[in-house]
């Protein structure tokens, strides 16, 4: 059976329930419109579309009734649908011209009287301006910006070329959801991800792999779910595109010393998925070491650093990756891991369940009478049950 065109697929539920009018005013960023309403639709927002007579000189109430799969708004009508329904309403993008609309009040457009509306209601609005920085710097245009950044969410644009551009319509959707969902009563959460590296000389290391994939999503899910996301970064391919810190790190120490920084300071929350060295070389090397000498490595062993990072919330959840596992194995390395390093979840896979579509694992709590558990059978679903162990814990408030 062939699924309808209008359908996107939903990789998180961070905006579920919620109705998001998005405003399209003339600007060129208008021709990104209908790839950011898709995203919202992708994490299961309702969207409907408005478009400024300026706006259709870019794009059209075709493609943006196609990507909200939803009627737009072009023009007033005896149903009133200039009142603010909505649980938002987004400008996206902002021209100079609908800008200075709003913060003269006047209501001729139906998209300037819908955002009045919301702002009558004390409801969010959040506008991204996007124009060439020639007129975003003129004297009138700063002090409509001014202005209206009082009563509005103001989103960063993407500086380029002279210009205040549009953001990548995905990242964007994230950072609306992260607005959205935000709470000043969640903890911050620590993501730690990727690997880290044990050095030989100035140039020369060892390292486990780690692609960041799984790390990323992690981060991501949480991010848009409003909680406020610490990520300390070791080498890998794959960074988040959206986070509220990220701070690299390639060793051992560094991984350390920043996350136990941010755990003391801020009572994080941990997700401790960063895939780090067990074994370092005993010695290092100052400069780099020429082709023709020889070269002999001694190793030592490495402290457990998640042990070492036990925040007051309690919300501390692990990784484990094995040659090969079945359920009875899991469950036994879940209850002394969990112990041994006082987890709140810990997730373990085995490498053959492993690769770059499949990331099948078995996931632990502790529940009323003993371990609970449940397996999944992507990155996506993991990110989804740590985003929903860290914002629904009793100990997150």
């Amino acid at each position: 059976m062939v699924s309808s065109d209008l359908r996107v697929e939903q990789i998180s539920d961070s905006l579920q329930g919620k109705h998001i009018d998005v405003v399209v005013s003339g600007s060129i960023g208008a021709v990104e419109s209908t790839r950011f309403i898709r995203s919202l639709r992708r994490l299961g927002a309702r969207v409907t579309p408005w478009i400024t007579e300026g706006a259709q000189q870019f794009t059209t109430e075709t493609a943006l009734s196609w990507a909200a799969a939803e009627s737009v708004v072009t023009s007033f009508s005896g149903e009133a649908s200039h009142i603010a329904l909505g649980d938002a309403c987004i400008i996206a993008p902002a021209s100079a011209s609908i800008i200075g609309k709003i913060v003269s009040g006047l209501t001729d457009s139906p998209s300037s009287a819908l955002v009045a509306s919301y702002l009558g209601q004390n409801k969010t609005v959040m506008f991204l301006p996007n124009m060439h920085q020639s007129l975003s710097d003129s004297p009138f245009i700063q002090e409509n910006i001014q202005k209206i950044s009082k009563y509005c969410v103001p989103i960063p644009p993407r500086m380029e070329e002279g210009k205040l551009k549009f953001p990548e319509p995905g990242p964007l959707a994230d950072l609306v959801s992260h607005e959205l969902n935000r709470s000043e009563q969640d903890s911050p959460a620590l993501i730690a991800m990727g690997t880290t590296r044990g050095y030989m000389d100035d140039v020369r290391y060892i390292s486990n792999y780690s692609s960041g994939s799984l790390g990323s999503k992690i981060s991501e899910e949480l991010f848009r779910q409003g909680v406020k996301t610490q990520v300390i970064a070791g080498p890998c391919p794959h960074l988040p595109k959206v986070y509220s810190e990220l701070v690299p790190i390639k060793t051992n120490e560094e991984l350390e010393a920043e996350s136990s920084l941010r755990v003391n300071r801020d009572q994080s929350s941990v997700i401790f998925a960063a895939s780090v060295l067990d074994f370092v070389p005993d010695s290092k090397f100052e400069g780099k070491l020429r082709s023709n000498e020889q070269l002999e490595v001694n190793f030592k062993q490495t402290v457990k650093i998640i042990g070492k990072l036990n925040p007051n919330s309690g919300l501390k959840v692990g990784f484990k990756l094995e040659p090969d596992l079945n359920i009875e194995q899991a469950e036994a390395i879940a209850k002394d891991y969990m112990t041994k390093y006082k987890l709140s979840m810990i997730v373990i896979n085995s490498l053959k369940d492993v690769d770059a579509i499949r990331h099948k694992a078995y996931v632990f709590t502790r529940g009323d009478n003993g371990l609970v558990w449940v397996q999944l059978e992507s990155k996506q679903a993991i990110a989804a049950a740590i985003s929903q162990h860290i914002k629904k814990a009793p100990a997150n408030g």
